[in-house]
């Protein structure tokens, strides 16, 4: 098992990366020590330590009641240095602007639905841009303005992952030290940041998603264009470089105890480990997972607290049918009630993914792939729906596109609870003939109609999962959640 990533670390790496990035310039304020807390979902304590370990590393200074002021730093990469790193990682890169314009138009419009775009925090300074020029820095308005919709219009899940994409995607250095792509793309007198204003205060959310799709498609090509022309007046272009994108919505929450409870979780919800059924003995699962008995033990405790299971004295662990008892005392615990609101911010943002990522994913299926699929579809007490994501996943070749489903996919072992068990088993016949249908459609080779129907699967689910919530446990939070329509 993957050794974890502490609370200190992530923040540590995520602050310092956008200073280096430059998507906070010297001279400009670091959010405040409160709203740093609540970007992170960390403690004060935690968010001084990281701001002292960036002290002194002189990359921002420390002023008494004041924001901390990021530094000119001596040391900075000279442009050679970053056109370097930048060809070095080119494929990775257009892969990363490829993902993003799959998945923004439709995250904003969804996220617009819920906001006025003229009362966000950054709209004035985006508006200036708009209209008196994309000077140096100007983008960062605009990314501010987005980050703002996709938070408070959204949920915290969009804002998280859009900021994690335009960090890998390098735009500072395309926006601020490469003018060929600002005449691409830019091309002169056009705000590319009113347009895109201008769209989101649009009625209509087909609408926005078709304009958003070609503004972003026209930023992918530019990138590409650019990321050709700088190879070919590069004399020494350096080896390609193929960095990994990461993306992990659980950062510094992912200790070796919740790996576990997730994956047990998981198992028992999918019926690998059913009702009635023992888990292995303590001792097999900490040589499973390459952990100590106590981790272990710790994570059946969380099993148990949850109603999954029962721990039998001189017997072993057996799984049982959730007791809903169990699961209406966590509700009061503000922790594992944040733990199911992320669950329905996944389930939302699935909807929204998956179905720009089955249409891609659609024309690389294959026979065999059809085949046990179909195999699979005739195996009673099956969900077939994990079995088709698991192929989907295969066939995902944007590895930006593929990290994001598997994660997403990660933080839903929650709906376990309120979707695969036999007291809510008419949920399961339902869902697997949408998947049933939805496979027929890909047979035709009708991949549009396929990928809607794989999107209304987990457009049933989040519908289901939260009518549950609100009805059975009173989960007043649940009441809030949109589920995205069809565009």
């Amino acid at each position: 098992m993957k050794p974890q990533e502490t609370k200190f670390s992530f923040v540590y790496n995520e602050i310092k990366q956008c200073i280096l990035e430059g998507q906070i310039l010297p001279g400009n304020s670091l959010p405040s020590s409160r709203v740093l807390c609540e970007q992170f979902h960390v403690s004060r304590y935690t968010i001084n330590r990281v701001l002292e370990a960036l002290r002194e590393e002189n990359l921002i200074e420390i002023r008494p009641r004041l924001a901390p002021i990021v530094i000119l730093r001596k040391d900075a990469s000279e442009p050679s240095d970053a056109l370097s790193e930048i060809l070095s990682q080119k494929d990775s890169i257009l892969q990363i602007y490829q993902t993003f314009a799959i998945i923004m138009p439709a995250l904003l419009p969804f996220a617009m639905q819920n906001c006025d775009i003229e009362i966000m925090p950054h709209y004035k300074q985006a508006r200036n841009v708009s209209q008196f020029g994309n000077s140096a820095g100007g983008w960062r308005s605009s990314f501010n303005l987005g980050y703002d919709i996709l938070k408070i219009g959204g949920n915290s899940l969009f804002s998280e992952l859009y900021s994690t994409i335009v960090l890998h995607g390098k735009l500072t250095f395309f926006t601020e030290q490469c003018p060929y792509f600002c005449q691409v793309f830019l091309q002169g007198s056009v705000s590319v940041t009113g347009t895109i204003m201008d769209i989101l205060k649009g009625e209509h959310s087909s609408i926005m998603h078709v304009q958003l799709s070609n503004i972003y498609q026209k930023l992918t090509s530019s990138i590409a264009d650019t990321l050709d022309h700088l190879s070919d007046v590069t004399l020494a272009c350096p080896t390609q470089n193929s960095t990994m994108f990461l993306w992990n919505p659980v950062r510094g929450r992912d200790y070796c105890y919740s790996k576990i409870v997730t994956d047990l979780n998981h198992k028992i919800g999918s019926g690998e480990y059913s009702v009635g059924m023992y888990l292995p003995y303590e001792k097999q699962l900490a040589n499973h997972y390459g952990v100590s008995l106590s981790t272990v033990r710790k994570a059946l405790t969380e099993l148990e607290q949850r109603g999954f299971v029962k721990k039998l004295n001189g017997r072993g662990t057996v799984v049982i049918e959730p007791d809903d008892t169990k699961l209406s005392k966590l509700m009061l615990n503000a922790g594992y009630a944040e733990m199911i609101l992320r669950y329905f911010y996944a389930q939302q943002l699935m909807v929204l993914v998956i179905f720009p990522a089955a249409l891609a994913a659609a024309p690389r299926f294959t026979k065999e792939d059809l085949d046990e699929l179909a195999d699979k579809t005739s195996s009673p007490g099956s969900i077939y729906l994990a079995d088709l994501f698991l192929i989907l996943l295969k066939h995902t070749t944007l590895e930006p596109l593929r990290v994001i489903l598997a994660e997403t996919s990660r933080l839903l072992d929650w709906g376990y609870y309120l979707t695969y068990y036999s007291t809510k088993r008419r949920t399961i016949p339902h869902l697997n003939r949408q998947v049933r249908t939805a496979l027929e459609q890909l047979r035709e080779g009708n991949f549009h109609s396929f990928a809607e129907g794989v999107a209304d699967c987990y457009r049933y689910i989040l519908a289901c999962t939260k009518r549950y919530m609100v009805e059975k446990y009173n989960f007043k939070a649940a009441a809030n959640i949109r589920i995205p329509e069809k565009y």
